[in-house]
């Protein structure tokens, strides 16, 4: 948990610095009436349109981004609860899974080209567990899988890798998560939003998950959701990673991936729909510095479904005048290591060699952490997305 003064300095850095703050623009203000949309809908951008997975009437949708409301128009149809898509090249990969309990391995990871009118469905693997998310590089394909009790209730999920060169083979990266609402792929490593299933502050976390060998391995946690925000949804743009605030309808905050110090900051906020706050939902980014959303407003008989636009160009990014390099020392040690020109009260980590976290706690520059009963070997000491290897003698 970050110290107080922590968080207070950061807020004074973004508001006397000049943080900017953006407010969209309502593209679409009726994507579709009643409740199609509302369980499991994915978005992905190709050749300026956007796909939408549409869960509960088995199909995918696209609508254009050259005009105002422009039309949906169906894609394919026939698909057994789609959700979880990703475009690579003129290709558009998708799940699906059978909601009918019984079947818990009948999942499958589909795709069908984008360049090509009326394309077949292509299945590539099957026999996955009620599949929820997906991320792809080249020929990984990384999947959250759900497992539910017989009265369909989550118990937990698990991320796999399907392996698609040569004959497609699945393997667990880690199955240890109660609830992944969503995850990213960026430099070898997926960034997760974690729910804990409490209805209470503080109830989702955010953890960073090295893929790099294709293994199993412990995901880290680099974020708390102390504030109690509930982040549910998230997209990773010019290392910053975009988040939804389910407690918070109307804001997007965002995270600086390549900060020692993860706090969040108010990005995108404004959003209206006729002088109310929509609820906002999945996020896209395509590549030209825009930010699309999926949201709904609810008046509390039916649902409608709106598009938005955030330009994220205005942004400040901040230039401060660059700090001196943290260092870790002593290394070797025996007894204790401090950090050098910290800046602020960092949170900090001690991580084992086989992947346990031993030690936790914040520190100042030059502030002794005691190791003295560390047991002789390698750790390694975390700082935000910093790492530090030291051998304990």
């Amino acid at each position: 948990m970050k110290l107080k003064i922590t968080l207070i300095t950061v807020l004074f850095l973004n508001f006397f610095c000049g943080q900017a703050q953006v407010t969209p623009t309502l593209l679409h203000n009726n994507l579709g009436g009643g409740a199609q949309f509302s369980d499991g809908m994915d978005m992905e951008i190709f050749n300026n349109e956007i796909y939408i997975s549409v869960t509960s009437a088995g199909k995918i949708v696209k609508v254009s981004l050259a005009a105002p409301n422009s039309p949906v128009v169906d894609v394919v149809t026939g698909l057994t609860s789609p959700v979880g898509l990703k475009v690579v090249g003129n290709e558009l990969y998708f799940l699906q899974h059978n909601n009918l309990l019984g079947t818990p391995s009948s999942g499958k990871l589909s795709k069908i080209n984008l360049a090509v009118s009326n394309s077949s469905v292509v299945d590539l693997y099957s026999g996955l567990m009620y599949p929820v998310e997906i991320d792809v590089n080249g020929t990984n394909v990384y999947v959250s899988e759900a497992f539910k009790d017989s009265n369909d209730d989550l118990i937990s999920m698990q991320i796999s890798l399907i392996n698609l060169s040569g004959t497609p083979s699945k393997t667990v990266l880690n199955n240890q998560f109660y609830s992944l609402d969503d995850f990213e792929f960026k430099d070898n490593a997926l960034y997760m939003i974690e729910w804990s299933g409490v209805e209470a502050a503080g109830s989702t976390r955010l953890l960073k998950l090295d893929v790099t060998n294709g293994t199993a391995g412990t995901p880290i946690e680099y974020y708390v959701d102390t504030p109690g925000k509930a982040f549910y949804k998230g997209e990773i743009y010019n290392n910053y990673l975009y988040l939804n605030t389910d407690t918070s309808q109307g804001v997007v905050d965002r995270m600086d991936l390549t900060s020692a110090i993860q706090i969040p900051s108010v990005a995108i906020t404004g959003f209206d729909f006729n002088g109310n706050t929509p609820y906002i939902g999945e996020m896209i980014a395509d590549g030209n510095n825009n930010l699309y959303f999926f949201a709904d407003y609810y008046n509390g008989t039916t649902s409608t479904y709106l598009l938005y636009k955030a330009n994220l160009s205005s942004l400040a990014t901040q230039d401060f005048e660059k700090s001196p390099k943290v260092t870790l020392h002593p290394n070797p040690t025996s007894d204790f290591i401090s950090f050098s020109n910290l800046e602020d009260s960092s949170e900090y980590q001690i991580i084992s060699i086989d992947g346990k976290v031993v030690k936790t706690g914040n520190t100042n520059a030059d502030e002794k952490i005691n190791i003295s009963h560390f047991t002789t070997g390698v750790y390694t000491a975390r700082l935000g997305n910093k790492s530090f290897k030291f051998v304990k003698k």
